[in-house]
Parts: structure tokens; sequence; C-alpha cells
């Protein structure tokens, strides 16, 4: 029950005599930083106008609205209150004066946010434990919303060109030598906070071959029409044939339009068959035959050949 003659102010507690005239707010200063790891930080408070010389003020600090600091007004005009506790997140800091149980109104806010979680890298190409058999590759990975990275050739010392999303994903194209490669990758967030992880990636020398085998490589025209057939061998990186690859066939005659021919190998195999050359003049001249296979693994292979009609 409150006293007779007095009010509760119910923001902080204080016993409140009617009529008496509460102190002016104090002002903070802007942090230098939004966002920091560490646990405290120094807040820089300004001396309101207009204060009796007489009477004893106590300053009161307040972080999301929790009284976290109380002690004497300084006479300075200008003063830094340390170490003040942050908790882990958003804090809205004000400050307040206090005089013979009158608290006054609370100061405008300052904001600092508390990140002190140490981002995390992961990468997610090329995958761990994997050979890549390709002269370059792309470094995908992830790290924390906003954070800066960076990639280090560690054989080179050179740093290399990564592109970083907002939300954290990034793409680091590399250029492999036969062997392992070493990288060193490290990020930032905007609180300072640090994290680095080093990886290789190995490097083998490939064994991947693409063959290709014409019915014909020279056709008198009084031959003509003749069935053509295109056989594509293949083999993967291990020098094994490939299952699954995408092969895809090119004829370009000497005086038409290009035709294509999409399959997939099996057992190494893949084929055109069976393709009926017309006769006339438009066929005589030389034929270009190309055959692009995409292994399993995204690695491009392409061989030519070519036949003339005579």
């Amino acid at each position: 029950m409150a006293l007779a003659g007095t009010a509760l102010d119910r923001a902080t507690g204080t016993r409140q005599s009617p009529g008496a005239q509460a102190p002016p707010a104090p002002a903070l200063r802007a942090p230098d930083v939004a966002i920091t790891s560490a646990a405290t930080i120094d807040v820089g408070v300004i001396r309101p106008d207009g204060l009796d010389d007489g009477e004893e003020y106590l300053l009161r600090l307040f972080v999301n609205d929790e009284l976290v600091h109380e002690r004497r007004l300084p006479g300075a005009a200008e003063f830094e209150v340390a170490r003040v506790a942050l908790s882990e997140g958003a804090n809205a800091i004000t400050a307040a004066l206090a005089s013979a149980g009158h608290q006054g109104p609370r100061s405008e806010a300052i904001s600092v946010v508390r990140d002190s979680v140490v981002p995390v890298i992961r990468v997610s190409s090329p995958a761990r434990g994997t050979v890549v058999y390709t002269a370059t590759a792309a470094l995908r990975g992830k790290t924390e919303a906003g954070a800066a990275m960076t990639v280090v050739d560690l054989d080179t010392g050179t740093e290399l060109e990564t592109t970083v999303q907002p939300d954290g994903h990034f793409t680091t194209e590399l250029a492999l030598e036969i062997g392992a490669n070493r990288l060193l990758l490290r990020t930032e967030d905007a609180a300072g906070n640090g994290a680095s992880a080093r990886i290789s990636i190995e490097r083998g020398e490939s064994l991947a071959h693409l063959g290709l085998t014409l019915s014909a490589k020279e056709l008198p025209r009084s031959e003509l029409p003749f069935l053509l057939e295109m056989v594509a061998t293949v083999r993967d990186e291990l020098g094994q044939p490939a299952d699954g690859a995408q092969v895809t066939f090119s004829l370009s005659p000497p005086n038409a339009a290009t035709m294509t021919y999409v399959t997939e190998s099996v057992a190494g195999l893949a084929s055109w068959p069976s393709l009926e050359l017309s006769g006339g003049t438009e066929a005589v001249g030389t034929w270009l035959v190309t055959v692009l296979a995409v292994l399993p693994s995204g690695t491009e292979l392409r061989e030519d050949e070519s036949f003339s009609v005579r």
C-alpha cells in the first residue's frame, strides 16, 4: 500500500511526493559500433542542463528495461560508464536521473547487438574425400549470412576471388594441379567473430577417353544412299567403360543444316545407328561428325571425325 502523500512509480519502484519536479533526462552518445562480440560496452553519458547545483542526483542505466547500473551523477558535462553488461542479441540502453526519490524520464535509447557466436564454414562441393579429375573446379559452401569470406591457396599464397551471397553461400573458382591442392578458408561476421578451416582437394590424373568410329571414311557418290553408323567409346576417369554418360552426336553435311542425336552410354558404348545418307550433288564433299560426352561426374569429352563423299 502506498504511503499517504506519496505515489508509486511503477516503472522504477520509487516513491514520489506529489508536486515534486522530476529531473530531466540525460543523453547517451551513439556507440562506436552497432554490433559487437564483447560482453560489455562503455556508455557515454551527457549531463543535462538545468540541474540544481545543490541537489544530489543518481544516474540509472537500463538495458532492455532492466536496471543494470546506478551511481552518483558526476559533475562533468560528459563522462563514460564503463563495462555495461550486454545480453546476447539486441540491447536497448536508456538512462534516467533520480533525485530525492523522484526519477525523471528515460533518455532516447541507443541500440547495440551482441553476437558472440562464431560463424561456421561448411563446404558442400567438392565433397570431402572425393578425387577431382578436371583442371578446374568450383568450391562451394556456406557460412553465416552477412559474413565476409576469403579463400587462400596455401601453395602459392594467393587469395582467390570468392563470391559470397547475402545468405552466406559462397563460390570460388579453382585451378587445380595434379595432387593435393591446399586451401585456407576464413570467415568473419559483422561482430568480429572469426573462424578458419584448412582443406585439401585432390586432383587425380584422369584416364577418361572418348573414341569415335565411323562405318565409312570415303564414299563414292554411286554408293548412295548409304547407312552410316557412328559409334562412340566412352571411358571414365578411372579408365573404365562409362555407363550413363550423355552422348550427343552432330553430323554436319557439306551443303545442309547440322543434324543431332542424343543418347546415353551403356557399358562404355553409344551409337547413332543406321543413319541414311541420301544421294544427290549436295552430298558431295566433306562431312563433319562431332561427338560430345558428359560423364556422370560432369567431365566433358569431345572428339571429331570426318568422311567424304566423292
